[in-house]
């Protein structure tokens, strides 16, 4: 399966208002072709040549020890988690 698309390159600014080339792409057309909502992309640049493709999630690294499982709690749930332990008396 197969389809041009003829687009354009606009001009948008970055934070510092200098102008910036900027490609949109947008339309039901893109889920056709595996580019659904919140899909991942790899996007591989060359000389005049962009390719866009869907990719798999990176994977999670998870670190098994007490210290990491504390550092990877919010504020609030680790306020929460020493409210527990508290009051369980451990």
């Amino acid at each position: 399966m197969s389809e041009n698309r003829k687009l354009k390159v606009y001009e948008t600014s970055d934070k510092n208002y200098i102008p910036t080339p900027t490609i949109v792409l947008k339309g039901k057309w893109l889920g056709k072709y595996g580019f659904d909502m919140n899909t991942l992309i790899s996007v591989h640049c060359e000389e005049r040549r962009i390719i866009i493709e869907p990719r798999d999630p990176d994977p999670i690294i998870m670190d098994e020890t007490i210290d990491g499982f504390l550092k990877s709690l919010s504020k609030k749930k680790l306020r929460s988690l020493k409210r527990t332990l508290q009051s369980s008396n451990i």
